[in-house]
């Protein structure tokens, strides 16, 4: 199984260093358990999601403590009409959250998109996991579209 590289070793508030890392791609990596944990909660909680398996495109931010992933933005990049970072799922662990860890994440992720020439960022985010509004709020994301829906 493939590691990420280390990109930063920084303390969250509560003083626990967290080790910032980077994969070009998530499969075969530990960040698959991790992700495929947080995607059932989305399901379990009723939010729609978009297609995520099949393109081999993901790359992963995350943070490990002690040799433990306790979160990750997990992303594409699409090319039209300008290349956008697509976060495909974002998620920290329910034991470490209110420690800082997403913002640490955000601001790695950023940097390693805006190296690769990105010009955007874009996610989508359901209607009623306000947790993920806020999150992309306090990062500076903004809504530019609804999609509005009829069952049949």
């Amino acid at each position: 199984m493939r590691t990420g590289k280390l990109l930063a070793t920084e303390q969250d508030r509560n003083g626990t260093s967290v080790a910032i890392r980077h994969i070009d791609e998530i499969a075969d990596s530990p960040v698959v358990s991790f992700f495929l944990k947080h995607l059932a909660k989305l399901i379990d909680n009723g939010f729609a999601l978009q297609l995520v398996a099949g393109t081999n495109r993901h790359q992963a931010v995350y943070a490990e403590i002690d040799g433990v992933i306790v979160g990750h933005i997990v992303y594409e990049y699409l090319e039209q009409p300008v290349r956008t970072a697509w976060i495909t799922l974002s998620a920290i662990d329910e034991n470490y959250k209110r420690r800082g860890i997403y913002t640490m994440l955000h601001r790695h992720f950023e940097l390693r998109i805006r190296a690769a020439g990105a010009k955007k960022i874009a996610s989508s985010v359901h209607v009623n996991n306000l947790a993920r509004q806020a999150s992309c709020e306090k990062v500076g994301m903004v809504p530019i579209y609804y999609r509005m829906e009829k069952e049949l």
